[in-house]
C-alpha cells in the first residue's frame, strides 16, 4: 500500500472507505443485493443475525440465507406467518416480502425483534436496513399485559359486585314489599310516619343497588337510547315535585325554571342524569339553594344544576366522573361514588356533553349540552286511577322464596287484586285453581329452584292455558352476561329490591 510520502492516497482515506466504516459502525444491520439477488455488501451487524456468519459474504444468494434460517430454525416469527413454525410458509412469506421490498417484522429464536426495511435500487437490486426493536416490543408487550390485567380486574370487580348485589337484593326485596303492604294498612299517623321513615331508608339502600345495577347494565351493553324529541317542561315539573320535599327537609330552596324547549334525547336516561345532578347538589349544599334551568348556548341547549354549596377544586372536574370517586366531606359518606360515573356514561350514549364549573367555597354548576328538537304536541289521554286499573284483576306470582310470596300477596290484596302464588311449575296448577279464571298477568322471578328460569316456567304455563298472559320478569341478577340474556327475553324486566310503585306502574300499563 502506498503512502502520502510516495505521492499516493491510502485506501483508508478514500470516500468509499469512509462510507463503509460508517456503515460498519452503525447500530443497524445493513445489506445490499444486486439485481440477481446476490449479496454485494453487508456489515458485521447483519452477519450476527445468522447461525453461520462466515457464510454470509459477498456473492451469496438471498434464498441461500433463507434456507440457512430454515436449517437452523433461526427465525421464530415474521409478518404474515401464522402461529406455529412451518418451513414452507416461512420460505414463501420471506421471499415475497423481499421481492416486493416491503417492511417486515422478524423475531429471532433468541428473542430479539428486528424491523426489516427493504427498498429497490435503480439498478433493480435491494438495499436493506434492519433495526433491533426488541426494547420497543417489550414495552408494547408490557403495556398490553397491563391493559389485560386492568380489564381482568374490571371484570373481577363486576363479578364481585354482581354476586354481592344479588345476595343482598333478595332480603331487601321482601322487606320493601312488606313495608309497602304494611303502610297501606296503617291508620295511626305516628305509625305511618315510622313506616315512612323505614321506607326512606330502604329507598336509600335501593338507590345504592340501582347504581351498581346501572354500572352492570352499561358494562353488559344492554342500555340502548330511544331517541325522540323530549319536552323539557314536563320533565322539569316532575323533578320539582320529586326533589322539593328532599330540599325542604334540609332547609334549602329549590328553584326550577319552567321551559317550553325540547331536546333530542331519551327521556328516561336524561331524567337519570338530571336526578343525579340534583341529588348531589342537595346532598352537598348545607344552606342556601339549588337552581335547575335551561338556556340556549349557540346551536345547543344547556341544562344547568347550580348550587351554592362548598364547591371543589376545578382540577377534580374530570375525576368526579370516575367510578368510586368521592369528594371530601361528610356528605360524601352517603354514596359509593358511582352516580356521576353513570351520568357520564349515559351522556356519552346520548351524545350529550357534560360540563362542570366550580371553585372552592363558590358552589358548583353541573351542565348538560344537548341538541334542540321540536316539542311534540301532547294529546290529552284519559287516565284511570291505579285502584280502578288493578282492582279485581287476577294476578299469578311465581317465586321460590316463601317470604317474598307472602309479602307480595299482602301487597296485591292491598291493591284490590285477586292473587295466587306458586314456587314453580310443579305447584302452579294448584295456585291457578285458587283464581276465579285464568290470570290476567304474571309476575315471575327469573331464577327459580331446580335450575329453571322464569321465562321457561312462564312459557309452560301459557302453553297449558292455551293463551298468552302478560308477564313481568323480576330478577336480582346484575352480572353483565345474565343481564343481556334477561333483557333479550321480550318481557318487561324489574330488578330487586323491587319498588312496589314501579311494579304497579308496569301492571297498569300491561292491563290498562
Amino acid at each position: 500500500m502506498r503512502t502520502r510520502d510516495e505521492g499516493k492516497v491510502s485506501v483508508q482515506e478514500t470516500p468509499e472507505y469512509g462510507l463503509i466504516d460508517a456503515i460498519e459502525s452503525a447500530s443497524e444491520a445493513f445489506v445490499i443485493w444486486d439485481a440477481e439477488d446476490r449479496m454485494v455488501f453487508c456489515n458485521s451487524r447483519y452477519k450476527s443475525f445468522f447461525a453461520e456468519p462466515e457464510k454470509v459474504c459477498p456473492g451469496v444468494r438471498f434464498d441461500s440465507l433463507v434456507e440457512m434460517n430454515i436449517a437452523h430454525t433461526s427465525v421464530a416469527e415474521i409478518s404474515l406467518l401464522p402461529a406455529g413454525w412451518d418451513p414452507d410458509q416461512y420460505r414463501r412469506a420471506r421471499l415475497d416480502c423481499h421481492n416486493l421490498a416491503r417492511d417486515t417484522f422478524i423475531q429471532l429464536r433468541d428473542g430479539r425483534w428486528l424491523q426489516s426495511c427493504e427498498r429497490r435500487t435503480r439498478e433493480g437490486g435491494v438495499v436493506g436496513v434492519y433495526t433491533d426493536i426488541t426494547e420497543r416490543k417489550r414495552a408494547e408487550e408490557a403495556l398490553a399485559a397491563s391493559k389485560r390485567a386492568a380489564e381482568e380486574a374490571n371484570l373481577a370487580k363486576s363479578r364481585f359486585l354482581a354476586a354481592a348485589s344479588h345476595d343482598l337484593r333478595q332480603p331487601l326485596h321482601a322487606v320493601g314489599i312488606l313495608v309497602s303492604a304494611l303502610s297501606a294498612r296503617l291508620e295511626d299517623e305516628r305509625q305511618k310516619e315510622i313506616a315512612g321513615q323505614i321506607g326512606d331508608c330502604l329507598e336509600t339502600v335501593s338507590s345504592l343497588f340501582d347504581a351498581l345495577l346501572d354500572i352492570s347494565k352499561l358494562d353488559a351493553g344492554v342500555v340502548a337510547p330511544a331517541f325522540a324529541p323530549v319536552p323539557l317542561g314536563p320533565l322539569l315539573k316532575a323533578l320539582r315535585r320529586e326533589f322539593t320535599p328532599l330540599a325542604e327537609r334540609k332547609g334549602l330552596r329549590l328553584t326550577v325554571l319552567d321551559s317550553r324547549l325540547a331536546v333530542r334525547s331519551d327521556a328516561a336516561m336524561l331524567g337519570r342524569i338530571l336526578r343525579n345532578f340534583l341529588s348531589n347538589a342537595i346532598k352537598y349544599t348545607e344552606s342556601g339553594g339549588v337552581l335547575l334551568g335551561v338556556r340556549r348556548r349557540g346551536e345547543s341547549l344547556r341544562i344547568d344544576v347550580i348550587d351554592n354549596g362548598p364547591g371543589f377544586d376545578p382540577a377534580e372536574a374530570e375525576a368526579v366522573f370516575r367510578e368510586f370517586h368521592r369528594l371530601e366531606g361528610t356528605a360524601a359518606q352517603q354514596g359509593i361514588g358511582l352516580g356521576l360515573s353513570i351520568a357520564d356514561r349515559l351522556a356519552r350514549l346520548l351524545e350529550h356533553r357534560l360540563e362542570v364549573a366550580t371553585q372552592p367555597g363558590a358552589g358548583a354548576r353541573f351542565s348538560l349540552h344537548a341538541a334542540p328538537a321540536e316539542a311534540p304536541t301532547a294529546a290529552a289521554v284519559p287516565m284511570q286511577t291505579p285502584r280502578r286499573v288493578l282492582s279485581g284483576r287476577r294476578l299469578l306470582l311465581i317465586d321460590d322464596d316463601p317470604e317474598i310470596r307472602r309479602a307480595a300477596l299482602l301487597l296485591f290484596e292491598g291493591w284490590g287484586c285477586h292473587c295466587a302464588a306458586a314456587s314453580g311449575l310443579e305447584d302452579a296448577a294448584a295456585a291457578l285453581a285458587c283464581l276465579d279464571g285464568p290470570p290476567e298477568a304474571m309476575i315471575v322471578d327469573y331464577h327459580l329452584k331446580h335450575g329453571r328460569t322464569g321465562d321457561w316456567v312462564a312459557a309452560r304455563i301459557t302453553e297449558n292455558l292455551g293463551a298468552p298472559v302478560p308477564t313481568v320478569m323480576v330478577t336480582g341478577e346484575t352480572a353483565p352476561e345474565l343481564l343481556q340474556k334477561v333483557q333479550g327475553l321480550g318481557f318487561p324486566v324489574l330488578h330487586k329490591p323491587l319498588q312496589p310503585m314501579r311494579l304497579r306502574a308496569v301492571l297498569q300499563h300491561l292491563l290498562g
